[in-house]
């Protein structure tokens, strides 16, 4: 990978949706060449995908948590991390390790929904469950690592 390839994946970290032609401009190709430096990203994986964002307090999901849940003795962890798919609330799961087995962040329309997703925790398996708010994010763009 080398200066060219790297504009170009800060380009489409910004813009996925940037023609070729407007790529090309930015780094000073053709159209064709950036087109085989895409797919040759494409191809090696370090470029994994594009994918829409969506806004989720616009769709009434104001309520943002990290939430630390320890699992039960008995519970197998693979077994927890699937049925964890049927919990629309949740948008990652993080295995760690400390005190708690995994962080989840879960986005809900209020407290009340919050803490059912937290008694939906307890029957898939979580023994201690501890919710923080998030009050505000900075998120930092994964390009800046390039």
């Amino acid at each position: 990978m080398d200066d060219i390839d790297r504009a170009l994946l800060v380009a489409l970290v910004d813009d996925a949706r940037l023609s070729y032609q407007q790529l090309a401009a930015q780094v000073h190709l053709s159209s064709n060449s950036t087109a085989d430096r895409v797919r040759r990203l494409r191809q090696s994986g370090v470029l994994a995908g594009y994918h829409a964002e969506l806004n989720l307090a616009a769709l009434g999901y104001t309520l943002h948590s990290l939430t630390d849940a320890k699992l039960k003795e008995a519970v197998d962890r693979r077994d927890f991390e699937d049925q964890l798919r049927g919990v629309p609330q949740l948008l990652s799961a993080v295995h760690t390790t400390g005190e708690f087995d995994y962080q989840l962040r879960i986005v809900s329309t209020s407290t009340n929904e919050l803490e059912t997703v937290g008694d939906t925790l307890r029957q898939l398996g979580a023994r201690d469950i501890q919710s923080r708010i998030v009050l505000g994010e900075v998120r930092y763009n994964s390009a800046r690592l390039l």
